[in-house]
Parts: structure tokens; C-alpha cells; sequence
């Protein structure tokens, strides 16, 4: 009797042993999977804002010059938190955000003069990081969207509109012009946040003329959410 009991304990066991197994076995796959699926569907944009620092300004190959219509800039959409407009009322801007891609360690430009360009590796307006926008300031025949930006001053306004209509205001705390040798060096800076706090940088590239030498030149614009 006893040893009929042994046995019945022991085929027990071994059960509660195997569904314990097949149990550990499908909780890993769970888990295996939800990890394949959360890198694969996690996009560049996120996982660039701790991998990739921007040590240089992109150029523009012939960038358009293109005038934009109203109806073209009205018609503009993004997605519901991703940045539309950028509006600097000091230098009578309303720009289209386009989304730059995410590939190196340059911060790309738009294609377009009048457009400004949102560096997808950085944070979107609300999320208490720092917002990277790039522009031209001068194309070939025609003055860009930032042909002013180093003549804006602290306190100033800076105000981006997101797709589902909110409205971020940021004002200036920080002017900067840097030599484009220093790049590599002071480009790293812009990725920072100013005092702890949410932060948007304008950057463009501008030609200084002093006497008969021609310096290339950096403007960074910085300011904090209000």
C-alpha cells in the first residue's frame, strides 16, 4: 500500500514538475517576443536621443527657392504630437516642421529654403527634452526662413505647433555663434537641456563677411519652455 502511494506521489510530482517546466518554457517565449516586438517597433527617433550626438551641421545641395503658398502651408499635417510649425513672431516666421531622418551625426537641413527642419532623433514639444530644429539662412538668390535668427535676442518667443493644434512657447535664454571649425566640439552642446528644463535649439549655418575675409559661421538659438 504504501509503495502504490510512493508511486502515485512520485507521477505527481514529475507532473507538477513538467507543467512547471512547459510554464518557465512559455513565460521566456512570452517574453522573447514582446522584446522582438518592442525593438522592432520601437523607431529610430527614440533610440537616437541617447545614441546619436550631433557633431555637425548638414548643407544643402541646391536647396529649393521655391516660394510656399498659404494653402500649401495651411494643408501641411504631421502626426498628433510630432511638431507642424515653428513661429517666431520677432522674425515674422511660419514655417512647416519637416522630419529630418535619423542616420549620423550630422543634423540634416531641409530641402527647401523656407521650411525649418525637425531633428527626428530629438524630443517632441511636451515631452521635457530638447527639441533640435535646423534651417537655411541663405540660398542662392533668396534670403531662408532663419536668414535673421543671429538678430534675435533673450526674452524673445518661440512658439511650436504640434498636429493636434497645441501650442509650445519657449523663450530665448541662450545666443551663440560659433566658428564652423568648432563644430565637432561646441555642436554637442545643443543636445543639453538649459537649468532642467524642456528646450528647443534653433541652428543655422551663415557667411560672416569682415574686411575681405568671408567667415562660415554657426548661430545657435536656445530657449526653455514657459
Amino acid at each position: 500500500m504504501a509503495l502504490k502511494i510512493n508511486r502515485n506521489l512520485q507521477i505527481i510530482l514529475k507532473i507538477i514538475g513538467w507543467v512547471l517546466l512547459i510554464g518557465l518554457i512559455a513565460g521566456m517565449i512570452r517574453i522573447l517576443l514582446w522584446e522582438r516586438d518592442y525593438y522592432s517597433t520601437k523607431s529610430a527617433e527614440i533610440r537616437a536621443k541617447s545614441d546619436v550626438v550631433i557633431t555637425a551641421l548638414g548643407v544643402a545641395e541646391n536647396p529649393s527657392e521655391e516660394e510656399i503658398s498659404t494653402e500649401d502651408i495651411n494643408a501641411f499635417q504631421v502626426e498628433s504630437t510630432k511638431p507642424r510649425y515653428l513661429d517666431i513672431e520677432r522674425l515674422n516666421i511660419h514655417a512647416r516642421m519637416k522630419e529630418s531622418v535619423v542616420n549620423s551625426e550630422t543634423l540634416p537641413v531641409p530641402a527647401n529654403i523656407h521650411d525649418v527642419m525637425w531633428y527626428a532623433g530629438s524630443s517632441r514639444p511636451g515631452q521635457g527634452g530638447v527639441i533640435l530644429v535646423s534651417g537655411i539662412s541663405k540660398g542662392a538668390t533668396k534670403a531662408g526662413a532663419f536668414a535673421n535668427l543671429d538678430s534675435l535676442e533673450k526674452e524673445n518667443k518661440i512658439k511650436i505647433e504640434v498636429g493636434l493644434g497645441e501650442v509650445y512657447t519657449y523663450t530665448i535664454k541662450e545666443i551663440l555663434i560659433i566658428d564652423a571649425a568648432e563644430a565637432e566640439q561646441k555642436l554637442p552642446s545643443i543636445q543639453r537641456k538649459i537649468d532642467d528644463k524642456e528646450t528647443v535649439s534653433l541652428v543655422t549655418a551663415i557667411e560672416k563677411t569682415e574686411g575681405n575675409d568671408v567667415y562660415n559661421s554657426i548661430v545657435i538659438v536656445r530657449g526653455t519652455k514657459d
